[in-house]
């Protein structure tokens, strides 16, 4: 996305964006087919034995969890077209991310109601956060390379659109939270809700970080100030950081805990009551 939308990237840094999109689509891509096996060994009580059992690993793999997945891979392969010439590779390529962003859509909390708009808020979320995190290396490289002029041309360009794309996290991150909860302020006195808090801290910090480089290191790096450029590589470092604290919140976020509505799902599962929404949270 970056590669499309921020227009001034020098060419060396395109390529070396293709070839990172490649590399973390085949990341992704196995970190994904793992989950199956994960999945099935937690069905199993977490043992080994779960995770190679075949019947197990077969219903996972007809659970919803593993259409999303297999949605995914075709999502991860077309990006993976980046390499090819720009006129076919790009749009394969672009195809390829809303693939991936829509495979999100067929588990979890998006398969509650109503669960259009809780799709269409996820999709725009996991789009937000790809083209945030696509940036950072082009804008890292340029700023310890002596182009500083440069480096704050995609700077500026980059926090022109991030103030949208800004805008639009906030907004779908707020709107997801009151469609799963019911009431936002409630929801801050359960376990989902303060991981949510604490995700939404850590938001907090990279805006600050983000205003900073776009109200003060961009404009001192258009004005090729001296020590501008090492301040702009220090602060995509921290937001890396806290981006990865993010992700890695959001990890525990759907991982131990749940809103109410699916807390009230999984009793419903636990006393043996099926609901086509359990049929794709649990799984």
């Amino acid at each position: 996305m970056s590669i499309l939308i921020l227009r001034r990237l020098p060419a060396p840094e395109v390529q070396a964006l293709r070839r990172l999109s490649v590399f973390c689509a085949i990341g992704a891509a196995l970190l994904s087919l793992l989950r199956l096996p994960l999945r099935a060994s937690f069905l199993m009580g977490g043992t080994w034995q779960g995770a190679t059992d075949l019947m197990m690993l077969t219903m996972v793999s007809e659970s919803p969890l593993g259409s999303s997945i297999a949605l995914r891979l075709v999502g991860l392969a077309l990006i993976c077209a980046i390499l090819l010439p720009a006129r076919l590779g790009r749009p394969l390529a672009v195809f390829g991310v809303l693939v991936v962003a829509a495979s999100f859509v067929f588990r979890g909390h998006a398969l509650e109601e109503p669960r259009f708009l809780l799709a269409a808020l996820i999709s725009l979320h996991i789009l937000g956060l790809a083209f945030w995190i696509g940036a950072f290396t082009p804008l890292y490289r340029l700023s310890g390379a002596d182009t500083a002029s440069v480096a704050g041309q995609v700077s500026h360009d980059f926090g022109r659109i991030a103030i949208w794309v800004v805008g639009a996290l906030t907004l779908a991150g707020g709107v997801t939270l009151w469609l799963l909860t019911g009431n936002v302020l409630d929801a801050f006195f359960t376990s989902y809700g303060q991981f949510f808090a604490m995700k939404l801290g850590v938001f907090l910090g990279i805006i600050g970080f983000a205003a900073w480089n776009k109200l003060r290191l961009t404009p001192a790096s258009l004005r090729q100030e001296p020590g501008a450029s090492a301040h702009l590589r220090r602060s995509i470092q921290m937001e890396s950081v806290l981006v990865a604290l993010i992700l890695m919140t959001t990890a525990i976020l759907t991982t131990i805990s749940a809103p109410e509505a699916t807390n009230q799902i999984g009793s419903a599962a636990a006393s043996g009551q099926t609901t086509e929404t359990n049929r794709g949270g649990f799984l």
